[in-house]
Formats: C-alpha cells, sequence, structure tokens
C-alpha cells in the first residue's frame, strides 16, 4: 500500500476502522458490548475501510437478550438502537468506531 507522498506503508502502520479479514467477511470493532462484529457478502459495503457504512443493520446475538447488539453503521459511525435492541450502556448513542 502506498501512503502519503508515495512513502510504503507496512502491515500495522495503516490504521482504519474496518478490515478484511478474507475474501468473504470483513471486521469491525464494537464499542458498545466490546467484541469484533463480522460481516460477509448479505451486507452492502460502500468499500471505504476508513469511513465504512454497512447496509442493513448489524444484529449479534439476537436470541440472547442478554448480548444483543444491533447497531446501524454509516460513514465510521455506529449507532446503536435503544430499548431491547442492546444490552449495553452506549443504547441509543450514535459513536465513532474505533481505529483498528
Amino acid at each position: 500500500m502506498v501512503g502519503l507522498k508515495g512513502s510504503i506503508l507496512k502491515r500495522g502502520d495503516y490504521v482504519a476502522k474496518a478490515r478484511r479479514m478474507n475474501d468473504e467477511k470483513i471486521m469491525f470493532q464494537c464499542p458498545g458490548c466490546g467484541h469484533a462484529h463480522l460481516v460477509d457478502e448479505r451486507w452492502d459495503f460502500n468499500g471505504d475501510f476508513d469511513m465504512p457504512t454497512f447496509h442493513p443493520s448489524v444484529l449479534v446475538s439476537k436470541d440472547d437478550p442478554k448480548r444483543r447488539c444491533h447497531s446501524f453503521v454509516t460513514d465510521g459511525k455506529i449507532r446503536f438502537l435503544a430499548g431491547k435492541e442492546c444490552h449495553h450502556d452506549l443504547a441509543g448513542e450514535v459513536v465513532e468506531l474505533p481505529d483498528l
């Protein structure tokens, strides 16, 4: 990968909010529940690992209300649904995705 002013970036030098795990999955770190979430070809992805957008929403642990995490990721921000859709303290909030 070529960085600013043509410098070559080594693996680990580049910071992004999402990372391709393999040909099928992309990962981002959830600041709400603290776990990595994976999306695959079922989601639309805008192709921007710095400011990712995934559609539709990301629902993790849907059958376990104590671990459920439901969110929308848009332009590098994550919007957590409120009520019974998220178990953590960021439910109902919008925050930046953390860098990986």
